[in-house]
């Protein structure tokens, strides 16, 4: 006589309990995969807007101490009096390449073909820039740090919370910059409710 074999089939209540634990453990690893990538974002923006300083200092020096003109967030779409960034590897080399910034700004996602990278603004005496202001808006998308139009004089946006710091919150508000130069030509600035009049805020105060 041949005994019959019965293959065991798992229960409903055991199917669940294995649906619940994939779920639980998904839910702790979708947070920390997210965390991770912004964490990169904001790692590789503080090596980028280094890096563009370095080339800035560098154009200077061979410039009688100017810095390139402002440079928006699009200068494949502007002048070349506005693509301030280019003028750092054209026609001298300062950087091989132009970086590209790794947080998109939300009003910008359906509106340019062309790639998004860090935005500059100068501080000026007479007709010469002598000062330089670098940034991105930061893993919350918005722009509600720096204006790159005139970032050397008086409140920047509202004036408050301009500083991304990640102690808030990995996509908490305010930007990542960097100021540097001649900062004497800062005059009434206010970032993150602190007036700087002839000195610039600290680079990378977050």
């Amino acid at each position: 006589m041949y005994r019959q074999i019965r293959k065991r089939a798992f229960t409903l209540i055991e199917l669940l309990i294995v649906v619940a634990i994939i779920g639980i453990l998904a839910a702790i690893a979708v947070p920390n995969f997210m965390n991770a990538r912004v964490r990169a974002k904001v790692s590789k923006a503080y090596s980028d807007i280094k890096a563009i300083a370095m080339a800035n200092e560098m154009y200077a020096l061979d410039n009688g101490g100017a810095y390139p003109n402002e440079s928006e967030d699009h200068p494949y779409e502007r002048g070349w009096a506005e693509a301030g960034v280019f003028w750092l590897t054209t026609p001298v080399a300062y950087m091989s390449s132009i970086p590209t910034d790794p947080f998109e700004r939300l009003e910008d996602k359906t509106e340019h073909a062309t790639p998004q990278v860090y935005e500059t603004g100068t501080g000026k005496r007479g007709m010469k820039n002598v000062a330089y202001n670098i940034f991105t808006v930061g893993p919350n998308g918005v722009v509600d740090g720096i204006t790159s139009s005139n970032p050397f004089t008086g409140p920047q946006k509202a004036g408050v919370n301009n500083t991304y710091s990640s102690s808030n919150g990995l996509k908490s508000g305010g930007d990542i910059y960097w100021y540097g130069g001649d900062c004497s030509v800062a005059k009434g600035l206010i970032l993150d409710g602190k007036l700087y009049n002839g000195t610039c805020p600290p680079s990378f105060a977050n």
